[in-house]
């Protein structure tokens, strides 16, 4: 987890990201910190999310053994 910090208003203290839930978010009433949650997530574009999947798909395996003979071809020519 890292502890980015907060830009505040001119003045104001600088708080990580866990300071400024500790002390202004989490004494939100529950309904308060969903529609944060929800106005936050739908801040986020979708290509900035990285699928994180560990199966491969038909595609993925197929792409994979041609760039792997591409290079063992590339590689016994460079020998030759």
């Amino acid at each position: 987890m890292t502890l980015d910090t907060v830009s505040p208003p001119e003045g104001m203290p600088t708080l990580n990201v866990h300071e400024l839930y500790e002390q202004t978010i989490k004494s939100l009433p529950a309904a308060e910190r969903l529609r944060l949650a929800v106005l936050i997530l739908n801040d986020i574009p979708p290509q900035s999310v990285v699928d994180a999947s560990e199966s491969w798909t038909e595609v993925d395996l197929q792409e994979f053994t041609q760039a792997s003979w591409q290079h063992i071809d590339q590689h016994l020519e460079d020998e030759a």
